[in-house]
């Protein structure tokens, strides 16, 4: 069963190479939305063409899975979507030198880079990127579409919403909520609960303001000041 790689960027390179190690073959090619890019080739594999064409590569290279080779999560889940309409498979990728307990569950299309460690019980969804030297401690459990950074802890029983990022290099302790759609910047020490739709950063991380927030902060802090 060939498979197809979205993406033919920087991902796209770590990937490739992480399958070649794990023997996953045969690959078909890349597909990405820069047409430029049609005909070029990403360490020895052709970019096919675009995702608008891939109904036709499907059917010419006998394609029955694909991988997401996106860091940004909002673009992994449009385009897993885009593949499973056309009944293709998203395959757990697990890197030779990961190390995931044998009582861990992974979602379909999640990828364990080199390094990193999922430990005993932990629940991962769907989509997710633990990248290089992440840890997932025990009984943590991750939503759809978390992309967890280089070198970042989730120590024990830490819960992830949907289509989060933890930067690199973040720590989570123990407990934690870290809720749907929010951010935590690179080396935040995270010791509180992170609301839904939040960016958190620092060491205690704090959140501060969206796009958009600005304005209203500026007001209050003039009226504030009298």
């Amino acid at each position: 069963m060939a498979v197809v790689v979205y993406g033919a960027g920087g991902q796209a390179r770590v990937l490739l190479e992480l399958m070649d190690r794990a023997g996953i073959c045969p690959l078909a090619g890349l597909v990405d939305d820069n047409a430029s890019l049609a005909g070029t080739k990403v360490d020895g594999l052709p970019v096919l063409g675009t995702t608008d064409k891939l109904t036709t590569y499907v059917r010419v290279y006998r394609i029955h899975r694909a991988v997401i080779a996106m860091g940004n999560n909002g673009l992994r889940k449009k385009f897993a979507e885009h593949a499973r309409a056309l009944g293709l498979r998203l395959p757990v990728l697990i890197h030779p030198n990961a190390y995931v307990s044998p009582s861990a569950q992974l979602g379909e299309g999640t990828v364990v880079m080199a390094g990193a460690v999922v430990s005993a019980h932990a629940k991962i969804g769907e989509l997710c990127i633990i990248n290089t030297r992440a840890t997932i401690d025990h009984d943590c459990e991750l939503g759809d579409c978390v992309h967890v950074g280089p070198g970042a802890t989730l120590t024990g029983n830490v819960t992830v919403g949907n289509e989060t990022l933890i930067g690199a290099g973040c720590t989570v302790l123990p407990g934690l909520i870290v809720g749907n759609n929010s951010v935590v910047g690179a080396g935040s020490t995270v010791i509180r609960d992170v609301p839904s739709d939040t960016t958190v950063v620092g060491c205690p991380a704090r959140s501060i303001p969206h796009k958009g927030d600005e304005p209203a902060l500026a007001e209050r802090a003039a009226a504030l000041r009298g």
